[in-house]
């Protein structure tokens, strides 16, 4: 009941305060990339870069142009990685969001509970920008968008309460101990290569399968590439739905008792 009663606190302190929110969220985005020519640009080459060095890497270095689910591989990989891009920035971002912005927490009185969500929704604008030049790349490519598209909406709502989740966790950790900050650095590399962004679960089974689809980020990004490649509906397999919903249950219940247990530490460690 204690965790219940956390997270509904921190649910309203962060309803009452979404225009702050919303308005940091701007701040913050322009911040991260203050003191550039190209400012906010630079959150949309360096994903696009990335993605051509892997594909480049993998698709013609390793696979020789070989395609994947009957689409060329690029076409594979872009759904996949907008994904994790979010996913990898908001847990490293928003997962030090006290930590980054402690001077709020310490010199004037602002709602801690709040900064997860602004570093997240931040990020997210980016996110949308990518998503819209997703779009663009498949419209143009000649392989176009199908009634599947239309879950496309469901899926970064799931990301975005995974993300919010996790960063309040992440966040709460990070203000009391730098460490495990640079330990989500690693892990984030770690899981990077454990989850399906560059290779495709269809020829897994067993043990093997159970162990990645456990990570309820395979759901995310399988999720985006069903949305625009391999064309699956989310309730085609309602048991991983169920669990994944119930991971997040789970999730917010563990980051809002963690989050309002050390909260009143912050002041003091920052």
């Amino acid at each position: 009941m204690t965790a219940i009663h956390d997270f509904l606190r921190l649910f309203r302190i962060n309803a009452q305060n979404l225009k702050r929110t919303y308005a940091m969220a701007l701040v913050m985005l322009n911040k991260r990339h203050s003191g550039s020519a190209l400012g906010v640009t630079w959150a949309l080459v360096r994903p696009l870069m990335l993605i051509a060095a892997l594909w480049f890497a993998v698709a013609v270095g390793i696979r020789g142009g070989e395609l994947v689910d009957g689409v060329p591989y690029i076409l594979w990989l872009i759904p996949g990685m907008m994904s994790w891009n979010l996913i990898s920035d908001s847990l490293i971002v928003g997962g030090a969001a006290v930590r980054s912005n402690g001077h709020f927490v310490t010199k004037m009185v602002y709602p801690a509970a709040t900064l997860p969500l602004s570093e997240v929704l931040s990020l997210f604008f980016v996110h949308l920008m990518l998503m819209g030049i997703t779009i663009a790349i498949f419209v143009v490519s000649g392989f176009g968008l199908s009634v599947y598209f239309l879950q496309l909406p469901y899926f970064m709502l799931c990301t975005f309460v995974f993300t919010i989740l996790a960063a309040t966790l992440l966040s709460a950790l990070t203000a009391i101990s730098a460490d495990i900050l640079h330990g989500v650095k690693s892990a984030m590399t770690f899981l990077f290569w454990l989850s399906p962004v560059l290779w495709t679960t269809d020829s897994m089974s067993g043990w093997p399968l159970v162990f990645v689809k456990a990570n309820p980020m395979s759901y995310l990004l399988n999720g985006y590439r069903d949305s625009f490649v391999t064309r699956r509906w989310f309730f085609e397999d309602m048991g991983y739905t169920l669990y994944f919903w119930l991971f997040m249950i789970v999730l917010a219940l563990l980051a809002s008792f963690v989050f309002s247990r050390l909260e009143p530490e912050f002041a003091d460690v920052l």
